[in-house]
C-alpha cells in the first residue's frame, strides 16, 4: 500500500492538475476547430454576403454526411466531447452529486430505488471487505469510492476525465482521483507505477458505452482493441495476492431489435449528447473479457435504471433542467467553445434517451420481461473474475 503521506502528496498534485486541466479543457481541439469555422464564417459573410455566414453550418452538415455515411469525422474529436457533456451536466444539472444520486442509477429493492442497495450489491459482488482496496474507473462524483472508504474501511481511488468531477471528489470526499482518460494509463509509465497490482477489485460504472466512438461503430476491429485494453487494465490494476480479483462493469447493450427511422434520429441526437456505442452483447467486453477473467454473473437491470430516470427528474436521462441566469450564461458561452450545443438542447426536446426503452418508456411497473421484448438497450451488470 502507498503510504498516507505520498497519497496525500498525490491528491495535492492531482488537485494541480485538475486546475490546469478544466482550463485547458476550454480550449481543446474541437473548441479551435468551431472557432476556426465561425471566424470564417464571419469573414465569408462580409466578403461575399449573408450567404456566406452559413459556413459553418455547411461545415457541420458536411462532417455529418461523412459521419454517418462512411463512419469518418473529420472535424471534432468524440473523445473531447464526453468531456464537455460531463462539464455541461455539472453545470445544467441540479444535484449531480450526493442526495442519493451518482450519475448512474439506482437498484429496486423492497419496492423503491435505493443507493445503498446498488453498493452493497456491489461490495457482496466482489467480495470487498476491510482493508482491500478498489478503483472505480470514471469514478463521477466518488459516492462509490466513499462508500467503500466509509463504509467499508477500504482504500479508494478513482480515474476520471472529467476535472470538475474530479476536483469535486477530492474536496468534497478527499478522495485521491487520477484525472486522466483510462486509455492514457496504457502509455504512460508513471501512472503505471502509482496504480498496477495495487488493487483487489476494479468497477467501470456506466462508462464503458463512451469507450468506443460512434465512427468506429462498424469497425469491429478497433471495438476488439478498445474492449481488450479495458480488460488488460483491469488484469494490471489488480494485485497478485489479491483476494477478490474481481470487476464489475454496468454497462448498456444494444438489442439486435429492427430499427426504424426513429431510432436513427434519436441515435444522432444521443451521439451529439453523450458521444458514445453501445456494443452489442455477442461483440463488447462480455464476449472479450474472456482472455483474461471469468464471467461470475450477469444480471439484467435495465427497469432498475429506466425507473431511476422516470423516479428522479434531476436524473441525467430524462432530466428536467431547471433555467436559471447562470445557467443561461453558461449555455450562451458555450455557444462560441462548443459545436453542440444546439444538438443537446434538440435532445432534450425529442427525450431521445427515453425512446430507446421502448413502449411504455415513462411506466412505473416494474417489468423485466416486457422491458427486454420492447427496449433497443439492455442494461446488464456483470462480474468477473481473474484468472489465475
Amino acid at each position: 500500500m502507498i503510504k498516507d503521506a505520498a497519497v496525500a502528496s498525490l491528491d495535492r498534485a492531482g488537485a494541480d492538475n485538475t486546475r490546469s486541466d478544466a482550463l485547458l479543457n476550454f480550449a481543446d481541439r474541437n473548441t479551435f476547430i468551431w472557432w476556426g469555422l465561425l471566424l470564417t464564417s464571419a469573414g465569408l459573410a462580409a466578403a461575399t454576403g449573408p450567404w456566406g455566414g452559413l459556413f459553418w453550418l455547411a461545415a457541420l452538415a458536411l462532417d455529418d454526411a461523412l459521419f454517418w455515411g462512411l463512419g469518418k469525422t473529420l472535424l471534432f474529436d468524440s473523445e473531447l466531447r464526453v468531456r464537455r457533456t460531463y462539464q455541461w451536466i455539472h453545470a445544467m444539472y441540479d444535484g449531480t452529486a450526493g442526495a442519493g444520486r451518482d450519475l448512474g442509477f439506482n437498484l429496486m429493492a423492497n419496492g423503491r430505488l435505493s443507493q445503498r442497495a446498488k453498493f452493497e450489491h456491489m461490495a457482496g459482488q466482489l467480495g470487498l471487505k476491510k482493508g482491500m482496496a478498489v478503483c472505480d474507473v470514471g469514478c463521477g462524483y466518488g459516492d462509490w469510492l466513499k462508500y467503500c472508504r466509509d463504509e467499508l474501511g477500504c482504500t479508494a481511488v478513482g480515474v476520471n476525465v472529467t476535472p470538475e468531477q474530479a476536483e469535486y471528489a477530492r474536496r468534497q470526499h478527499a478522495l485521491e482521483v487520477h484525472t486522466t482518460n483510462w486509455k492514457d494509463i496504457l502509455e504512460d509509465p508513471r501512472l503505471q507505477e502509482r496504480l498496477y497490482g495495487r488493487f483487489d477489485a476494479v468497477t467501470f460504472m456506466d462508462t464503458v458505452e463512451h469507450y468506443v466512438g460512434m465512427e468506429d461503430r462498424r469497425d469491429l476491429a478497433k471495438q476488439t482493441e478498445i474492449y481488450s485494453d479495458m480488460c488488460a487494465l483491469a488484469a494490471n490494476l489488480i494485485a497478485d495476492a489479491s483476494p477478490s480479483r474481481r470487476v464489475f462493469i454496468s454497462c448498456l447493450h444494444q438489442t439486435r431489435k429492427p430499427r426504424s427511422w426513429k431510432f436513427y434520429w434519436h441515435a444522432y441526437f444521443m451521439d451529439k449528447m453523450y458521444s458514445g456505442h453501445y456494443p452489442f452483447v455477442d461483440e463488447g467486453p462480455l464476449a472479450l473479457c474472456r482472455t483474461w477473467f471469468d464471467v461470475l454473473n450477469v444480471a439484467d437491470k435495465t427497469e432498475d435504471y429506466r425507473l431511476t430516470g422516470v423516479e428522479d427528474r434531476r436524473h441525467f436521462q430524462a432530466v428536467a433542467v431547471r433555467p436559471t441566469p447562470r445557467k443561461a450564461a453558461y449555455a450562451a458561452l458555450l455557444l462560441l467553445l462548443d459545436p453542440f450545443v444546439l444538438h443537446r438542447f434538440l435532445y432534450y426536446a425529442c427525450d431521445s434517451w427515453m425512446y430507446f426503452y421502448g413502449d411504455d418508456a415513462y411506466s412505473r411497473e416494474y417489468d423485466p420481461e416486457h422491458r427486454k421484448r420492447v427496449s433497443f438497450v439492455l442494461l446488464y451488470w456483470i462480474t468477473l473474475e481473474l484468472k489465475t
